[in-house]
Protein backbone atom coordinates (compact mmCIF):
# COMPACT_ATOMS: atom_id res chain seq x y z
CA UNK A 1 0.00 0.00 0.00
CA UNK A 2 2.72 2.62 1.02
CA UNK A 3 4.60 1.81 -2.24
CA UNK A 4 1.37 2.87 -4.42
CA UNK A 5 0.85 5.92 -2.35
CA UNK A 6 4.08 6.78 -2.83
CA UNK A 7 4.61 6.21 -6.34
CA UNK A 8 1.17 8.04 -6.96
CA UNK A 9 3.01 11.24 -5.70
CA UNK A 10 4.31 13.75 -8.42
CA UNK A 11 5.09 16.71 -5.71
CA UNK A 12 5.67 17.27 -2.15
CA UNK A 13 6.14 20.52 -0.65
CA UNK A 14 6.82 21.68 2.52
CA UNK A 15 8.32 23.97 5.42
CA UNK A 16 10.72 22.38 8.36
CA UNK A 17 12.53 22.52 10.90
CA UNK A 18 16.52 21.34 11.08
CA UNK A 19 17.45 20.87 14.45
CA UNK A 20 21.21 19.56 15.09
CA UNK A 21 22.85 18.40 18.25
CA UNK A 22 26.47 18.74 18.08
CA UNK A 23 29.76 18.19 20.51
CA UNK A 24 30.95 21.55 19.10
CA UNK A 25 28.14 23.69 19.72
CA UNK A 26 26.92 24.22 23.47
CA UNK A 27 23.34 25.04 22.00
CA UNK A 28 21.18 22.81 19.30
CA UNK A 29 21.57 24.69 15.79
CA UNK A 30 18.34 25.82 14.51
CA UNK A 31 17.46 25.86 10.74
CA UNK A 32 14.18 26.30 8.91
CA UNK A 33 13.23 26.23 5.53
CA UNK A 34 11.46 25.06 2.84
CA UNK A 35 11.59 21.70 0.01
CA UNK A 36 10.24 20.90 -2.65
CA UNK A 37 10.14 17.73 -4.72
CA UNK A 38 9.29 16.64 -7.65
CA UNK A 39 8.77 13.09 -9.25
CA UNK A 40 11.05 11.64 -9.89
CA UNK A 41 14.46 13.21 -9.55
CA UNK A 42 14.04 17.17 -8.72
CA UNK A 43 14.59 18.55 -5.07
CA UNK A 44 15.01 22.22 -3.82
CA UNK A 45 16.11 22.52 -0.06
CA UNK A 46 15.47 26.24 0.78
CA UNK A 47 17.12 26.97 4.40
CA UNK A 48 15.71 30.38 5.19
CA UNK A 49 17.41 30.56 8.55
CA UNK A 50 19.72 31.38 10.11
CA UNK A 51 21.03 32.41 6.63
CA UNK A 52 19.56 31.83 3.26
CA UNK A 53 20.74 28.95 1.26
CA UNK A 54 19.71 26.98 -1.64
CA UNK A 55 20.39 23.72 -2.32
CA UNK A 56 19.39 22.75 -5.76
CA UNK A 57 18.96 19.30 -7.87
CA UNK A 58 17.48 18.24 -11.29
CA UNK A 59 18.57 15.17 -12.18
CA UNK A 60 22.23 15.25 -12.74
CA UNK A 61 22.34 19.20 -12.72
CA UNK A 62 22.76 20.88 -9.52
CA UNK A 63 24.29 23.86 -7.69
CA UNK A 64 25.61 21.76 -4.70
CA UNK A 65 29.30 20.21 -4.08
CA UNK A 66 29.68 16.30 -4.38
CA UNK A 67 29.05 15.77 -0.72
CA UNK A 68 26.29 17.89 -1.28
CA UNK A 69 24.72 15.82 -3.62
CA UNK A 70 24.67 12.31 -2.04
CA UNK A 71 22.89 14.20 0.52
CA UNK A 72 20.35 15.20 -1.57
CA UNK A 73 20.08 11.80 -3.69
CA UNK A 74 19.33 10.08 -0.16
CA UNK A 75 16.59 12.54 0.45
CA UNK A 76 14.96 11.65 -3.15
CA UNK A 77 15.16 8.57 -2.55
CA UNK A 78 13.65 8.32 0.67
CA UNK A 79 10.77 10.56 -0.72
CA UNK A 80 10.48 8.05 -3.78
CA UNK A 81 10.86 5.15 -1.32
CA UNK A 82 13.58 3.13 -2.98
CA UNK A 83 16.17 2.83 0.42
CA UNK A 84 15.03 -0.54 0.64
CA UNK A 85 15.74 -1.72 -3.00
CA UNK A 86 18.87 0.37 -3.56
CA UNK A 87 22.20 -0.81 -2.36
CA UNK A 88 24.30 2.24 -3.46
CA UNK A 89 21.77 4.42 -0.96
CA UNK A 90 21.88 1.99 1.69
CA UNK A 91 25.59 1.78 1.42
CA UNK A 92 25.99 5.52 1.79
CA UNK A 93 23.76 6.32 4.55
CA UNK A 94 25.75 3.58 6.69
CA UNK A 95 28.96 5.10 5.52
CA UNK A 96 27.50 9.00 7.25
CA UNK A 97 25.03 7.63 9.47
CA UNK A 98 24.85 5.37 12.93
CA UNK A 99 20.73 5.47 12.17
CA UNK A 100 18.44 7.18 10.29
CA UNK A 101 14.39 6.93 11.44
CA UNK A 102 11.74 8.11 9.49
CA UNK A 103 8.80 8.79 11.31
CA UNK A 104 5.91 8.86 8.98
CA UNK A 105 2.17 11.54 8.68
CA UNK A 106 0.06 8.92 8.82
CA UNK A 107 -2.64 10.50 6.88
CA UNK A 108 -0.71 11.19 3.94
CA UNK A 109 2.17 8.52 4.24
CA UNK A 110 5.01 11.09 4.02
CA UNK A 111 7.46 11.63 6.65
CA UNK A 112 6.68 14.08 8.88
CA UNK A 113 10.10 14.02 10.24
CA UNK A 114 13.73 12.31 9.85
CA UNK A 115 16.21 11.27 12.89
CA UNK A 116 19.84 11.29 11.94
CA UNK A 117 22.44 9.77 13.76
CA UNK A 118 25.68 10.42 12.81
CA UNK A 119 28.91 8.20 13.56
CA UNK A 120 30.29 10.98 15.78
CA UNK A 121 26.73 10.95 18.07
CA UNK A 122 25.89 14.50 16.18
CA UNK A 123 22.30 14.91 15.90
CA UNK A 124 20.11 15.77 13.29
CA UNK A 125 16.15 16.00 12.98
CA UNK A 126 13.89 17.49 10.40
CA UNK A 127 10.74 17.95 11.23
CA UNK A 128 8.17 18.61 8.61
CA UNK A 129 4.95 21.14 8.30
CA UNK A 130 2.46 22.20 5.98
CA UNK A 131 2.76 19.43 3.35
CA UNK A 132 1.29 19.45 0.40
CA UNK A 133 1.23 16.96 -2.00
CA UNK A 134 0.13 16.03 -5.42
Amino acid sequence: MLAFIIATIVSIQADFVQTKHSTLFCEPQVSTGHMIYRSPDYLKWTYSTPEKVVWEMDGNRSNVNPQVQKLLRMIMASIAGQNAENTRIQRETKRLFRSVNVIMNEDIQVARRVEMVEKNGDTTIIEFKNVVTK
